[in-house]
């Protein structure tokens, strides 16, 4: 794998949980860890079923389609309960997708979470079709040993998840294109859209 690997960051914007009925997401694509090339846009439903629809007609539509290496969001949830189905997500970009936690999510709570919407059982069931979660342990830029649970589909193996980590991330745990993309996503806090 390239050191100066092609990969989109997806992470979506903040809203108001009581009154927004969609929001951004944005798509950060960087080269390596240190060079933006650019920023894509798209509208979501909050607790929508759509995300993985647009997050893919982002991409596709996108001038940088045929050079993404990888798709990196910081959960297969966004826009609250909106779900993304990580082997969809693949199908229709052909592009290796990844999601990057920094801790394992409490089963119990997301249920208890998902349970106030009608079709919860529906949106649990992709959430558990998706690929199971692995911790994974890798250096990153600043050669410090980071941990972070990953699941992920298209790259070969676990070498090539740790070098695609190691090759996309400066100082934190995260890769820099997720981390801008929340940091663009979190200035819309009291955006209603």
């Amino acid at each position: 794998m390239k050191k100066n690997i092609r990969i989109i960051g997806i992470d979506d914007a903040a809203f108001q949980r009581e009154s927004s009925t969609n929001t951004f997401v944005f798509g950060v694509i960087m080269r390596g860890y240190n060079l933006v090339e650019g920023i894509l846009r798209t509208t979501v439903k909050v607790d929508g079923l759509d995300a993985t629809e647009k997050i893919s007609k982002m991409i596709i539509e996108s001038k940088f389609i045929d050079q993404l290496k990888a798709i990196v969001l910081g959960s297969s949830t966004i826009a609250a309960f909106n779900i993304i189905d990580l082997r969809k997500l693949y199908e229709n970009t052909s592009i290796p997708v990844m999601t990057v936690l920094s801790q394992l999510p409490n089963e119990k709570e997301v249920k208890g979470a998902l349970s106030h919407l009608v079709d919860w059982e529906e949106r649990y069931e992709v959430l558990k079709l998706n690929p199971p979660l692995q911790k994974m342990e890798f250096k990153n830029q600043m050669n410090r040993i980071c941990n972070t649970y990953v699941q992920h589909i298209g790259l070969k193996d676990e070498k090539e998840v740790k070098e695609l980590l190691q090759f996309t991330t400066y100082s934190s745990s995260i890769p820099e294109g997720l981390r801008l993309a929340d940091m663009i996503g979190q200035s819309f806090k009291n955006y209603v859209i």
